[in-house]
């Protein structure tokens, strides 16, 4: 389909990304509603544009499938109102269970594949057991979702980086998305505990501006744009 002459490929890519760019500036000027529609904006951009570069891959199929649920899980987060938590983190769940898949498919080592297995099902146990054991009655199903969600991110950051130059684009885009997410969760700090203005931990939390996003939309780019990284890669 799609994009296969060089110059109209290029042409897409510059434009994308510059709307991308103009957006990410935007959303971190204007707040309200207006703010909220911009980022919804970029997320369904990346959705959107990942559909111009169909092809049948097993790597297309379950980007496609993990930038579709990004989008649900903003449409909760970001624009539902009020908004709704639950269902967000299990479509987020979702996409990095579609991202495992990817990097699993793709990769040609068994050793490495049997490490995912492993080491993902340990991690996943773990954080589930270490959730109800600190909770304890206050235990719920977003805290257990949010973990299970949070470890198979960094499961998927550790092997998309163990296999970097097949996945150079999509290893720092799931570094990105990382960092957002510990950025957001190092904000609900605030809510449990007093940190002092001049704590650096403070500063990083409240640098002026919206961190999480500065991340977030980056890394959502990224990650679109390595299906066109990774045919490159092959040519």
């Amino acid at each position: 389909m799609v994009m296969k002459n060089r110059t109209l490929r290029a042409v897409a890519i510059g434009l994308f990304v510059a709307v991308e760019v103009t957006l990410g500036v935007l959303l971190q000027t204007i707040g309200g509603r207006a703010g909220d529609a911009l980022r919804m904006s970029a997320v369904v951009l990346c959705c959107l544009f990942c559909g111009l570069i169909f092809d049948r891959s097993a790597d297309y199929m379950l980007t496609q499938m993990a930038l579709i649920c990004t989008v649900c899980a903003d449409y909760f987060l970001v624009w539902s109102q009020p908004r709704v938590q639950l269902p967000a983190m299990v479509f987020f769940l979702a996409v990095q269970l579609a991202y495992f898949a990817r990097l699993y498919l793709s990769d040609n080592s068994e050793r490495r594949k049997r490490w995912q297995i492993i080491s993902r099902g340990t991690l996943s146990a773990a954080v589930l057991i270490v959730t109800a054991v600190v909770l304890k009655q206050r235990t719920d199903a977003l805290a257990l979702v949010s973990m299970l969600y949070y470890a198979n991110l960094m499961s998927n950051v550790v092997f998309a980086f163990a296999d970097f130059r097949k996945q150079r684009l999509l290893s720092i885009g799931l570094l990105l998305f990382l960092f957002c997410d510990t950025v957001v969760g190092l904000g609900m700090l605030d809510g449990y505990i007093t940190i002092p203005q001049d704590a650096l931990v403070y500063r990083f939390i409240h640098p002026g501006f919206d961190l999480a996003w500065a991340c977030y939309l980056p890394s959502q780019v990224l990650i679109t744009l390595s299906l066109l990284d990774k045919r490159k890669s092959i040519e």
